[in-house]
């Protein structure tokens, strides 16, 4: 489809006719790969290199059959209009004309969360190397 809010429009029409669990864990992993594209002058992960990172997952490829490798630029970009296009696809919100990282913030909502919110990690100080290499002699084997 070469119009590109048509295009749009049949790739929301596919993704409602997902089963009701894969649509909510779908659009759970889109809209969070969308918060992390929203940092990506800290992190430099744009739509696109998580798309890059993702796509194979989320979308399964044959990489057996040599004639799919052909269209992995395809399949990248549709996962990458997913992430920019989340607002559109999943809180009917409007199409997003520029791609834009920062482009899809899900509404505030009251609905019971699937997962609890991420708390910091408390990590112990990192180990010194030398508290963990054992210290040998000068000159183990007393040639010098």
């Amino acid at each position: 489809i070469l119009d590109k809010t048509e295009r749009l429009h049949e790739l929301k029409e596919i993704v409602r006719k997902f089963h009701p669990v894969n649509y909510d864990v779908f659009k759970y992993v889109i809209t969070h790969l969308n918060r992390v594209s929203q940092q990506y002058k800290t992190n430099f992960m744009t739509a696109d290199n998580l798309s890059i990172c993702f796509w194979p997952t989320l979308m399964r490829p044959d990489f057996e059959n040599r004639e799919f490798l052909s269209t992995t630029k395809i399949h990248q970009s549709i996962i990458e209009t997913f992430i920019q296009q989340c607002q559109f696809f999943f809180y009917n919100g409007e199409i997003v004309e520029a791609p834009n990282p920062v482009a899809c913030q899900p509404p505030p909502s009251n609905t019971v969360q699937m997962v609890e919110p991420m708390v910091p990690l408390q990590l112990p100080p990192p180990l010194q190397p030398q508290l963990i290499q054992p210290q040998l002699p000068a000159d183990p084997l007393g040639i010098i």
